[in-house]
């Protein structure tokens, strides 16, 4: 039912986004420049704190859900940048196509998030916390593992990713015909080489060095959420699930076994994957409520 009031909440935050500065941000790394979006709300500075948003598979800073979820934070007087990933690309714009070369690694998002976070630190964010969607929620979590203690006010993974060999088995098999873990042995014996024609992710028929296909196909349990949180010892971490979420359709089932005080579990109700319109109202109501205290 509450999806019918798209159309308002569309004029609505056009309206209102008249209340924050969003500017478009750039920041060097080596020959590459990466790409983010900051938003502070009227009247305010970094100093306050700020959110540091990373987006899901093969996505970027303008996909619907940060968007939303970015502005509905603005709404509330919480600062953000959203970034795009870079993936080997210099100021890389939309959806990565599969038809481009793939070259980038799940891994490499944590090095970028930390550059991200420096430059925020230096442009004087009081405190900062992370907030990752799907595959970003998995990248933000490892982030926050590895970070040093008090580098981070908080953590916020939106639907992330769940893992298991058997449905990453059946995924493959399903999307490309293909026996997963025996691609995933021709290619690790490839080193570096170009796949040409070749499944990668959801794309049919990818150009992809073949370290970069291990690194997205191996077992790999890291990409398992729950499994992350058991010992997690980070940041104070809030996940939030989809009630009707079909792509981590295990994520609300297992969280509430995840036995940890620093990790707190939400579901918001109807909501799938994506989040949109209402939805986005919804999650930044949640982390705001999660931040209050800890951006003080």
């Amino acid at each position: 039912m509450r999806r019918v009031f798209a159309p308002f909440l569309a004029f609505l935050l056009a309206v209102t986004a008249a209340a924050a500065t969003a500017a478009p941000v750039r920041l060097k790394d080596g020959d590459r420049t990466l790409l983010g979006n900051l938003e502070i709300p009227e009247g305010m500075t970094l100093a306050k704190g700020a959110v540091l948003m990373v987006h899901g598979t093969l996505a970027h800073l303008a996909q619907e859900t940060i968007a939303g979820v970015q502005q509905a934070l603005a709404e509330r007087d919480i600062a953000s940048l959203a970034i795009t990933l870079s993936f080997g690309e210099s100021a890389r714009t939309g959806m990565y196509p599969c038809d481009a070369v793939h070259r980038h690694k799940h891994s490499n998002a944590v090095r970028e998030i930390a550059l991200w976070h420096t430059w925020l630190t230096r442009r004087g964010a009081g405190k900062v916390a992370v907030f990752g969607h799907s595959r970003g929620g998995n990248q933000i979590v490892h982030y926050a593992r590895a970070a040093a203690p008090g580098a981070l006010a908080a953590a916020v993974a939106l639907a992330p990713a769940t893992w298991s060999a058997e449905r990453a088995d059946v995924t493959y098999r399903r999307r490309h015909k293909r026996d997963r873990l025996a691609d995933v042995r021709a290619a690790a014996a490839k080193g570096d080489a170009l796949l040409k024609d070749h499944p990668f992710l959801s794309c049919p028929n990818a150009t992809v060095a073949a370290s970069s296909f291990v690194d997205y196909h191996r077992d790999d349990p890291g990409r398992d959420t729950p499994g992350l949180l058991k010992d997690y010892r980070g940041a104070p971490l809030l996940v939030l699930a989809g009630q009707e979420d079909k792509v981590v359709p295990d994520l609300a089932a297992r969280m509430p076994t995840v036995n940890n005080p620093r990790v707190s579990f939400a579901t918001i109700e109807e909501a799938d994957h994506m989040f949109l319109d209402f939805y986005a109202e919804d999650v930044a109501d949640r982390a705001v409520e999660f931040l209050k205290d800890r951006f003080r």
